[in-house]
């Protein structure tokens, strides 16, 4: 884009309290930046999005002309609207927003991108409401589940769970559909179970030992995320049904029970990995801030990890 937004602020770096990357519960620079990037999250909870943070705040780190505020809005559309408004009044000069998918933005975000350059990350919209747009491609997510769970995985009669994120979440919606175009009329649908984690660990446990309780054993567990994938594992090893069950999971993020790790363990059979939303973001909005033209639509091609080298 021709214009070039800049302007010398004055700012406070506020970290969201509980994402681990953010450093002490307050931390505040008197330092002068060139830009202010204000990030609004819809749910911090979801590991993609706190690794986006993670990646947002180390990329941050290194650049002495960038600052950057956090808020999260915590599941609520109502309050990420107020979020986005109290960044505004903050002077950004810059929003990096990831929606629920609802739609419940569109509005708001039209009128900032009046203003500011917008950054979408992970959900898009109906509308044109954003000045880039940063996705993964989630059928081809669930292609590859599938593809890999029957080249390598299946054999006739083995049961299947399918443990999805939210209900109605846009992300969840497409990897569900890239995973049935892989096993339809391969796999019977009878032999499969889906259920929702929610994206959360505990969550995935609960409905795994809920499944195990009223089914036999599964043989094979896909997760739309390594977390759920992760609290499937262990409401196995409760149930003393992890033997032989082969998981797999999505995201491929680095950590101690993160997907590279769980697959180097042996608890996942494989992951799925997307990982690159945080730089990618983060080098949009400067491409924007200094002036640069940047595509409309940026899509992160997911790749299938057996083994973390």
């Amino acid at each position: 884009m021709k214009k070039a937004y800049r302007s010398a602020v004055t700012v406070v770096l506020i970290c969201l309290l509980g994402i681990s990357g953010c450093g002490r519960k307050s931390d505040i620079h008197t330092d002068s930046y060139q830009y202010l990037i204000g990030v609004s999250l819809t749910n911090v909870m979801e590991p993609w999005l706190n690794n986006l943070v993670q990646v947002l705040s180390e990329r941050q780190k290194e650049d002495t002309a960038v600052n950057m505020i956090f808020r999260d809005a915590a599941g609520s559309p109502e309050k990420q609207i107020q979020d986005i408004q109290s960044l505004l009044d903050n002077g950004i000069d810059l929003l990096i927003v990831s929606p629920d998918g609802s739609g419940s933005l569109d509005k708001t975000l039209e009128q900032v991108r009046e203003k500011i350059p917008v950054v979408m990350a992970g959900v898009g919209s109906e509308k044109d409401c954003c000045t880039s747009l940063i996705q993964a491609d989630d059928e081809k997510i669930g292609r590859l589940a599938g593809e890999y769970i029957l080249e390598h995985l299946y054999e006739e009669g083995d049961r299947i769970v399918v443990i999805e994120g939210v209900k109605g979440s846009p992300i969840s919606e497409k990897r569900h559909r890239g995973f049935l175009d892989a096993v339809k009329d391969r796999i019977p649908q009878e032999q499969i179970v889906y259920d929702y984690g929610d994206w959360l660990r505990d969550q995935a446990e609960l409905r795994m030992k809920d499944y195990l309780v009223s089914h036999e054993p599964a043989d094979i567990v896909f997760a739309f995320n390594d977390e759920m994938a992760y609290g499937a594992f262990l409401a196995c090893q409760q149930y003393r049904a992890a033997e032989g069950v082969h998981l797999i999971g999505v995201d491929g993020f680095e950590g101690e029970s993160a997907g590279l790790n769980l697959v180097d363990r042996g608890i996942l059979d494989a992951t799925i990995q997307s990982p690159d939303f945080g730089s990618m973001a983060y080098d949009a909005a400067l491409a924007l801030l200094y002036g640069e033209e940047t595509a409309h639509n940026l899509t992160i091609e997911p790749q299938l990890i057996t083994e973390n080298k």
